[in-house]
């Protein structure tokens, strides 16, 4: 009994972040700091990257390549732009 509450509790801590990520994605939206659902760009990358925000630069990459976390952070790296 005690593993399924273990269980549950660590479910609902996952959902709990999750939640915490999607308000602040759609806090940025609202901001205009991260781009619309499908509408970002490589310029919006270099935006983000350039404002310190290399983690949701990744995150922008990743939507836009469809591709996994090792990639976008490469993809990321590689790009030359002066912070």
């Amino acid at each position: 009994m005690t593993l399924i509450y273990l269980f549950l509790g660590l479910v609902v801590l996952g959902l709990l972040l999750q939640s915490v990520v999607w308000l602040r994605v759609a806090a940025m939206r609202r901001a205009g700091v991260y781009p619309a659902s499908g509408q970002a760009t490589m310029s919006d990358v270099e935006r983000l990257v350039r404002a310190g925000q290399r983690v949701w630069a990744i995150r922008c990459y990743r939507e836009i390549h469809h591709c996994g976390l090792a990639e976008a952070k490469k993809g990321v790296d590689d790009l030359h732009i002066a912070a």
